[in-house]
């Protein structure tokens, strides 16, 4: 007989795989819908907005763990410096690559240091 919980394990990986493979499909499948869109229907300027889109996503996903907590607003300066470190490093190179290695650096050595 098997242990119960590395059966709930598995289960939990195969639901972990499912799910990410229904997440590839939506997204691959809204992708190629909105290429296939005519251009008289997307006009310049929606394309221009569109364009903000994974801009606003990131922020969304980045901001609240600057300022947030469990317990609500907490400021947190070791975060703060690196993030505005990574966002001056985008800016002065336009390597995104760069600038992640940066900021996770300056997170991963202030953690340490301090």
């Amino acid at each position: 007989m098997g242990d119960p919980l590395l059966g709930g394990i598995a289960e939990m990986d195969l639901n972990y795989f499912i799910l990410l493979i229904g997440m590839t499909i939506v997204t691959y499948l809204s992708r190629r819908l909105l290429l296939s869109v005519p251009d008289h229907i997307l006009t310049k300027k929606i394309k221009e907005g569109l364009a903000y889109v994974p801009i606003g996503i990131y922020a969304a996903l980045v901001f609240p763990p600057l300022f947030l907590d469990k317990t609500g607003f907490q400021f947190k300066p070791l975060y703060l410096f690196s993030a505005v470190l990574c966002l001056l490093t985008m800016k002065v190179t336009n390597n995104f690559f760069l600038s992640f290695l940066i900021g996770m650096g300056t997170v991963l050595i202030g953690s340490i240091v301090f």
